[in-house]
C-alpha cells in the first residue's frame, strides 16, 4: 500500500506497516527496513534523516504517551477501531475502513469531540425507564470482525430489547450501532482502566452499565453520554500531569 502525505496540511495516510515503521524510525532510523523506509521517503513523510516536521509533534505523543484511549465502533456493515496516545498533545490514528490509517496531532481537549465524531453520537428518543440483561458473549458478537457473527449477535440484541418496541424493530432493520470507548492509563495506585460502551438505534440510546448480573441495558440520552466520555480521560490529580477540561 502506499504512504500519502501532504507536507502543507500534515495529513498523513499510510497502513499499519508503514506507520510502525515511522514510529520506529524517530526512535532508532537504523532499525527500520528498507522497503518501509523507502515508502516513507518516496511520500516524504521522512526528511533528511528524520520524520518531517509536521509529524514530529503527533510522534513524540506516541513516545511520550501519558495514557491511551481506544474507540472501536461496529454495525451491520463494518468494524472500525481508532487509537489515541494522550498526552499534551495527543496523535490520533484514524481507522479509514480501507486498511489504512490517518495519522495526526491533535488536542488533548478536543478527544471527546473525536469519540463523539467516530462513534456518530447524536440525539435520539428518549427510551422508556426499563432495563435488559444481556451476556457479555453477545456485545462479543457485535463487536466481531465477522459480519455473519455482527448479524446472529443483532439478533439476539433484538430479542433483549423486548421492553423497547421501537428499538428492537430498528436492530432487525439493520439501523444499530455498538460503540466501545477504553482509556487506560499509570497513576501513583497502578493502572487505571476504564470502560464506557452504548448501543446506539434510531429509536434511542441505551448505555452498558455492569453489576452483579452481568452487562445491563439502560436508557440514556447522547448528553450524559457525552459528559461520561469526558469523565474517562484522565484529571490532573489522577497522573499529576494531565488537565482535563469539562
Amino acid at each position: 500500500m502506499s504512504v500519502v502525505f501532504d507536507a502543507t496540511t500534515g495529513h498523513l495516510q499510510l497502513d499499519p506497516e508503514a506507520f510502525v515503521g515511522l514510529v520506529d524510525y524517530a526512535g532508532d532510523p537504523g532499525s527500520v527496513g528498507d522497503e518501509v523506509l523507502a515508502r516513507l521517503r518516496s511520500a516524504g513523510a521522512v526528511v533528511g534523516g528524520a520524520p518531517h516536521p509536521r509529524l514530529q509533534g503527533a510522534l513524540a505523543a506516541v513516545a511520550n504517551s501519558l495514557g491511551s484511549l481506544q474507540v472501536l465502533r461496529s454495525d451491520t456493515v463494518e468494524v472500525s477501531l481508532h487509537q489515541s496516545w494522550v498526552a499534551f498533545v495527543s496523535a490520533m490514528l484514524t481507522d479509514l475502513g480501507d486498511g489504512t490509517y490517518a495519522f495526526a496531532a491533535v488536542g488533548t481537549d478536543f478527544l471527546p469531540a473525536e469519540v463523539a465524531r467516530f462513534t456518530g453520537l447524536s440525539p435520539r428518543p428518549l427510551l422508556a425507564d426499563a432495563e435488559a440483561v444481556v451476556d457479555e458473549s453477545l456485545l462479543d458478537a457485535l463487536s466481531a470482525g465477522a459480519a455473519p457473527t455482527r448479524a446472529a449477535g443483532s439478533a439476539t440484541l433484538a430479542d433483549a430489547l423486548a421492553p423497547w418496541p421501537a428499538a428492537a424493530a430498528a436492530v432487525r432493520a439493520g439501523r444499530w450501532s455498538l460503540a466501545v470507548v477504553d482509556v487506560a492509563f499509570p497513576a501513583p495506585t497502578g493502572t487505571v482502566v476504564r470502560r464506557l460502551a452504548w448501543v446506539d438505534t434510531e429509536a434511542g440510546l441505551l448505555r452498558v452499565e455492569v453489576d452483579d448480573r452481568g452487562p445491563v441495558l439502560v436508557p440514556t440520552t447522547s448528553t450524559a453520554l457525552w459528559e461520561a466520555v469526558v469523565a474517562l480521560l484522565p484529571t490532573d490529580a489522577e497522573t499529576g500531569l494531565l488537565p482535563r477540561t469539562a
